[in-house]
């Protein structure tokens, strides 16, 4: 009797954990030099396969970028993209001191004042650049660190992925499980990360202006923040010219700012105009394949 084959999605997990271990095996022993040449390999052939992400960052490009003067290559968002993945994955190798010969911070004292408060803190930020650098660098500052995300099971780059975040002790708090490990991290004085610049699925949402259109953005940050009181302080990251991180701790935003009616639209609102102005800053760094405008406003057309 012929041998039945394997369905092609489990044939995919089964080469799925060899090859990650293979990747991360290769990232931490090569120079970075030596990555970024792959990077820029990779970047140059995704850019020119027939894929969704392609016909997604086509789209952005004429309804988004264009408009708001934005011209960059598909392949060098590519690249970056790549690269700061490769780089999170080398750097998770390396020493404390090591580390931070590539990754520097400004503005360590904006955590340190809003971490005062013993409230803990809602740190925002974006998927820029090599954005998994953060949180150890934010350890590195002395600093209890959580990220919020959503937990992957048998996923082995997810796993991968997870296990290198957790390394230098940062908490992961799987975004799943709701609002009570959050604020069991905050009540520790920990500094928690959240991403809010994408259309999260599942996660409480409202329209905010994102480049000159609205796009459907988390608000469960604003809330937290407005309910409780608690600081919120912007930082990003973004790959300077000579290959090292400059991370930008921005001002805490501090109770008080936003209250009363309408808090939680102008903070999120706020939040996402300063993601908005890093992106301007280094647009190649960010990532435009994301179906950030796929939801619209009840009666909106949408993107084409």
């Amino acid at each position: 009797m012929p041998r039945r084959r394997l369905p092609l999605r489990r044939f995919r997990h089964i080469l799925e954990g060899p090859a990650v271990r293979s990747l991360e095996l290769a990232a931490g022993v090569l120079p970075r030099t030596w990555l970024w040449a792959l990077a820029e390999l990779a970047g140059g052939t995704l850019a020119i396969l027939p894929s969704r992400a392609n016909v997604i960052f086509s789209r952005h490009m004429r309804n988004i970028m264009i408009p708001n003067g934005i011209h960059i290559k598909r392949s060098a968002v590519y690249r970056n993209l790549v690269g700061g993945m490769l780089d999170f994955v080398h750097l998770s190798r390396k020493t404390d001191a090591e580390f931070l010969e590539v990754v520097e911070v400004k503005g360590a004292s904006n955590m340190a004042e809003a971490l005062r408060a013993g409230r803990g803190v809602l740190a925002i930020t974006a998927h820029l650049a090599g954005w998994e650098l953060i949180p150890r660098a934010m350890a590195l500052l002395g600093h209890r660190v959580g990220i919020v995300g959503r937990r992957i099971s048998g996923n082995a780059s997810a796993g991968l992925i997870e296990r290198l975040r957790t390394k230098p002790g940062i908490e992961a708090i799987d975004r799943a499980g709701g609002g009570a490990a959050l604020l069991r991290a905050l009540r520790g004085n920990t500094a928690v990360g959240i991403l809010i610049d994408q259309d999260t699925t599942a996660v409480e949402g409202g329209f905010v202006d994102f480049f000159g259109i609205p796009a459907l953005t988390p608000t469960g940050p604003a809330k937290i923040a407005t309910r409780f009181g608690i600081p919120v302080v912007p930082l990003f990251i973004r790959r300077m010219r000579d290959g090292r991180y400059e991370i930008d701790v921005e001002e805490p935003i501090l109770q008080g700012r936003f209250s009363g009616p309408g808090a939680v639209e102008a903070l999120t609102g706020f939040l996402t105009s300063r993601i908005e102005a890093r992106i301007r800053l280094s647009p190649d760094q960010w990532v435009w394949f994301h179906e950030r405008w796929c939801r619209r406003p009840p009666g909106a057309p949408g993107l084409r």
